[in-house]
This record gives C-alpha cells, structure tokens and sequence, in this order.
C-alpha cells in the first residue's frame, strides 16, 4: 500500500512532456534564413536574441538563448523579465522535455532553458506546447531528399551529438541504445541500423578517419553528409516553428516561444513580414 501511494503521488506531481501543436502550413511573404544563409551571420548576433511582435489582439516573443544547463546562467534571468513583463496566455519550447519530478529535480540542470520556460508556464497556470513537428511527419520528410541508413543514424546519434557539450554520458553506448531502438521503429527507418555494431560500422565506413561519434558534438556543427541532414531537419522545424507561431497569434494569443539563438535570427524577418501583411489585410 505504501509503495503504491508514493508511486501514485509521483504521477500526479511529475511533469511529462508537453504536447505538439499543430498547426496548418504558412505562407510566408519573406523567407526564412537559411543555414547557409545564417552561418553567415552566427558569430556577430546577440545571444540571447529576442524577436518581440506586437499585434492589435496579441503577438509574440521568441527568445533565442544560446543553450545552458546552467542555473546562475544571465541569460535566465532576462528570460523571466521578459516572460513577467509579456505575460503570456500560450508558451512553446523547443524539443520534447521528459519526466521531472518537482523538489527534487532541477528543471534548468535538466532541460536548460526549456526546463526554466516550462517551470514559469507551470507556475503561472500558461497553456505549454512543444512548438517540434512530429517526428514521424519530419521523418518522412527527410525520406523524401536522404536514404533511409543516414537518416536513421542523423535521428539516433543527433541527441548525443547535443548532450556531449554539457558532459559525455558514463556510458555512450547505453546512451544512444534506447534511442536506436525507438527511432529506428519509425516508418521507413525499420532494420536500418540493428545493433550499435551497426552504428560503429557505419560510422568507420563513412566518415574515415574523423573522431568517433562517442567524441562527436554537434556544438560546431556536424561532420560530412550529418551537416547536411542537420540543416534540412532545420530547415523543416523553422517552417513548422513559423506556422505555430502565426497560427496561434492569429487566434488571439500572446505566445511565448523558446528556441535556441539560430532559429530566432532565421525567422525574425518572415515574422515580421507576415504580420505586417496581416495587419494591413
């Protein structure tokens, strides 16, 4: 009985993933950024970047905050200033969070900035969204311009590409296994990669002599083909981000989306050239 009670408490008091938004495609009177396009420009914006949208019945604030596990990191505190002065009625963040049991998990070492947004929408009683497509709807995309192989070892390699920049898991094999079984399981991506001998294999035979993956950040970008999956599952993400964004700013919402520094820099202007026109329509 007593195991039973504190296991009932854990699900009612943890926080899971937020759900998905989805929202139709945009049209865009202004394109967004491309990486290419971006990488011109990486090393001379302000990080944070804040793109902040009025509109006569709501708008938006997309902070771009350049990624911290960090809790004293600066860049949470003008999070929150901004956050208490906007006051907004819907929250979005970048990825899909997890399990975070309050007390005794801290949000921020957990999730970074995302974990922070999402403790201050708990808090303040605001509707969280993972601003993310589906994973199996940009999966398909990714099928449509790379083979199967190279996208299945971009999605199954990607979250440790981005984990080794705050510290290399204890274990790399057992880190990427969980995501190697759930990923390859999408359509398309079945027996791609079967066994982590598989990953080891392939990594040898395409990307000769480079580090290994176990020493692969993503922090300055990724090696060879990985470069190119990377800036098209980006790509694919900005345009989804967008359509969220104006979707729910045109039903009236104050809409406060958190993304990493890149995607605000890319999509400032089709943002801004969006609402504009709408605002003159």
């Amino acid at each position: 009985m007593t195991v039973a009670g504190v296991v009932a408490l854990v699900w009612l008091v943890a926080w899971r993933s937020p759900p998905f938004y989805d929202a139709p495609p945009a049209s865009l009177p202004a394109p967004i950024l491309s990486m290419a396009q971006y990488d011109l420009v990486a090393g001379t914006h302000a990080r944070p970047y804040v793109v902040r949208i009025e509109t006569a019945t709501g708008g938006l604030v997309l902070f771009g905050a350049g990624h911290t596990r960090d809790p004293a990191d600066p860049q949470l505190a003008m999070l929150r200033r901004e956050w208490d002065t906007f006051r907004p009625t819907v929250a979005l963040v970048e990825g899909r969070l997890g399990f975070i049991l309050p007390y005794v998990m801290d949000p921020v070492e957990e999730y970074g900035e995302m974990g922070a947004a999402a403790a201050m929408a708990r808090a303040s009683d605001v509707r969280l969204y993972s601003w993310e497509p589906r994973r199996e709807w940009e999966i398909g995309r990714m099928l449509d311009s790379f083979p199967p192989r190279r996208v299945a070892v971009f999605y199954v390699l990607r979250p440790y590409f981005s984990q080794l920049r705050f510290g290399r898991p204890a274990d790399p094999e057992d880190f990427v296994e969980e995501y190697r079984r759930k990923r390859t399981a999408y359509p398309g991506l079945e027996g791609t990669l079967p066994s982590m001998e598989a990953i080891d294999s392939l990594w040898s035979e395409d990307f000769p002599g480079l580090p290994d993956w176990r020493e692969t950040s993503d922090e300055h970008g990724l090696p060879g083909y990985l470069a190119d999956l990377s800036a098209r599952s980006n790509a694919l993400r900005d345009e989804h981000l967008a359509a969220v964004l104006l979707d729910l700013v045109g039903r009236g919402e104050c809409v406060f989306a958190v993304s990493g520094s890149s995607h605000a820099v890319k999509l400032d202007g089709a943002l801004h050239a969006a609402l504009e026109e709408r605002s003159r329509s």
